[in-house]
């Protein structure tokens, strides 16, 4: 089984970060904006789809459907570390390294029968808990989505902000288990405000359209987020996922 890493891009042409980690990686686009990707991303291997497939859930859909198999990164990764590192060691980890993770995570997601797969969504190494590794159950995020063919897995073209949170859920309705490396995790910038990508789409009413699509959908699993010591609420829709088992 070999997955594919595959990063969906949208009018972010000759800024995307993700491709200073992994340069083999395929650049996912719309049909109209081809030329300006091949102009400031030359060599890069890009899949494009039908201009018809508009936001985000669209396109991963759409790249699900195409790929099978697959990694989605978002563009705006600026790093994949060990997250169970003591502070001055090396955390950083190489693109000949990390499509090793990448690839031997996705077998392990494979054998323990789990479709939805990926790694650390918490850059704070302080929270990693050294007794679990490995997550069987929660939430994955949209940064960094694994997907295996084969699933009943969907994205709800409704949803403008918060697909990960739905794809989440969904298969914890589905499948229950999904497969989780907390070892390793990816690093995002710009997150709510780099322009081009899902920005052009974000925006308070669309967070609170999604809280309550995903509220209508899965009940109490969704739950608002609250303040804590070590983080504050972005907005007021802010949520959080908590499953029964």
């Amino acid at each position: 089984m070999q997955v594919q890493v595959v990063i969906p891009s949208h009018k972010r042409a000759g800024r995307i970060a993700t491709l200073g980690l992994f340069p083999s990686a395929i650049v996912c686009v719309p049909e109209s904006q081809a030329a300006e990707y091949r102009a400031t991303h030359p060599g890069v291997e890009l899949v494009l789809h039908p201009d018809s497939v508009v936001g985000l859930a669209a396109k991963r859909n759409w790249m699900y459907q195409h790929f099978g198999n697959l990694l989605m990164l978002d563009d705006d990764i600026t790093d994949f570390r060990r997250m169970y590192l003591p502070a001055g060691e090396p955390v950083s980890i190489d693109e000949r390294r990390a499509l090793a993770i990448i690839q031997e995570t996705a077998y392990c997601a494979k054998q323990a029968g789990a479709y939805l797969w990926g790694f650390n969504s918490n850059p704070n190494p302080t929270m990693y808990k050294t007794l679990n590794p490995i997550a069987l159950t929660g939430y994955v995020t949209g940064c960094a989505t694994g997907l295996l063919q084969g699933s009943k897995l969907w994205y709800n073209s409704s949803i403008i902000c918060n697909e990960d949170y739905w794809i989440s859920c969904l298969n914890a309705y589905y499948h229950r288990l999904i497969y989780k490396d907390m070892r390793f995790g990816f690093i995002q910038k710009d997150t709510f405000v780099g322009q081009g990508g899902l920005a052009e789409f974000r925006n308070l009413d669309a967070e609170r359209q999604d809280f309550e699509l995903l509220k209508r959908c899965f009940g109490d699993v969704i739950q608002e987020k609250r303040d804590s010591k070590l983080a504050k609420r972005k907005h007021q829709f802010q949520k959080t996922m908590k499953l029964p088992f």
